[in-house]
């Protein structure tokens, strides 16, 4: 890297900031804040921690390394190391050309550290009209002296106090109604949100959170078993993390659930396009039978007029349920299934096979495990009604 051409913001996450349009509010400032972190923590920088990059540059030093994170690992902020390396007297060249190097790294680490802070400050005036930050400016200097961190502790001071309003639209927000199209964590989020944004001040315990949360999910009404199971919980267990976890694992079953049924929609949607293709093939309440002329309505549904292997004399292939041609009126059973529907036709001699055969149509086969119906039954089949007395 060259020192002199380095530009850190090529390698910040946010190149501009979210622009605040009139007077700061606690809500833009903080989005610039947090903004301005992403990009301070992706300039790396081994002090500290070693893991945070450049993050010191939003604190102010005595809290930065008051965070527990910086236990054992204060920062310290890199100091020029002079203009020239400091070589002492009759240095070998091994030495001198160590000393030279390590020179060379303490000047780049201060000159990083410098225009990392200047960029982070010239993004966040960027992102700010001039009336609202020009009480820093001096009169002969301008805002050559200005630190990042005294630019945003401005702005907090004198524009990011919560008034009574902002509470209000903060709870407003927490309470914004979730719907099942959207994903849980979005409810989680704004919850956590108005948890952060109310800070320090009117703050919202985890208890708040909780009931902001059920009521919310029970406007939904998508959670009627999971709401259950919560409730049944005993009361050490019905945290705030607890809850998410809880509602996240109800959520994903439901979407599941869901896919699953409409799958089988579209499967059975298939399946019915399938049979409106084969005239022979019919669905009743909800399952599918195909019509024989000899043998009548059949599970089997390879099994049709056209398709009889064990025809009658008088069998006709092109007879359907909708057009039976004075075929068989009969529903066979399935294997072991009881008779549950008899449908009596109103007068058995109205019915008579394409041969003239009367009797066919009124034959009984004891052996045939089958159930009674008539073509004039055909509409309330397909229906699924009882055909009226």
């Amino acid at each position: 890297m060259s020192i002199r051409s380095y530009d850190p913001v090529n390698d910040f996450i946010h190149s501009t900031l979210t622009q605040i349009t009139g007077a700061p509010s606690r809500a833009s400032i903080k989005t610039l804040i947090k903004e301005n972190k992403d990009n301070a923590r992706n300039i790396h920088s081994a002090r500290g921690a070693g893991d945070e990059g450049h993050l010191r540059l939003c604190y102010q030093l005595v809290d930065y390394n008051a965070r527990a994170h910086l236990a054992g690992n204060p920062w310290i902020d890199p100091a020029h190391p002079g203009a020239r390396p400091n070589i002492p007297p009759g240095a070998t060249a091994a030495q001198i050309q160590n000393e030279v190097a390590n020179h060379q790294y303490d000047l780049q680490e201060f000159q990083v550290f410098q225009s990392t802070e200047k960029a982070l400050l010239k993004l966040a005036m960027q992102a700010t009209e001039e009336v609202y930050y020009k009480a820093l400016e001096d009169p002969e200097e301008g805002y050559s002296h200005v630190r990042y961190i005294d630019f945003v502790e401005h702005l907090q001071e004198t524009y990011g106090q919560l008034t009574n309003d902002d509470l209000d639209k903060n709870i407003e927000r927490m309470n914004t109604k979730w719907s099942p199209n959207d994903p849980i964590e979005q409810l989680f989020n704004q919850i956590n949100d108005a948890q952060a944004f109310a800070r320090g001040h009117d703050e919202i315990t985890d208890r708040s959170a909780l009931r902001a949360g059920l009521k919310n999910l029970e406007n939904s009404g998508v959670f009627p078993l999971a709401l259950k199971d919560w409730r049944a919980k005993p009361t050490p267990q019905q945290t705030w993390a607890n809850f998410q976890t809880h509602f996240k694992e109800a959520n994903n079953e439901r979407i599941r659930t869901v896919t699953t049924k409409q799958a089988g929609y579209h499967d059975q949607h298939q399946a019915n396009a399938a049979n409106t293709d084969n005239p022979y093939i019919v669905t009743l309440n909800g399952e599918s039978m195909s019509y024989c002329f000899s043998h009548g309505l059949q599970w089997d549904l390879t099994h049709n007029s056209k398709t009889c292997r064990n025809r009658h004399a008088e069998h006709n292939q092109k007879a359907t349920l909708m057009n039976m041609c004075g075929g068989r009126c009969q529903i066979k059973r399935k294997p072991g299934e009881s008779p549950i529907v008899k449908f009596v036709p109103n007068n058995r001699n109205t019915r008579t096979p394409n041969n003239g055969n009367a009797n066919h149509s009124a034959r009984s086969d004891s052996t045939d495990r089958t159930t009674t119906t008539t073509e004039s039954d055909v509409s309330s089949l397909s229906t699924g009604r009882t055909p009226d007395n």
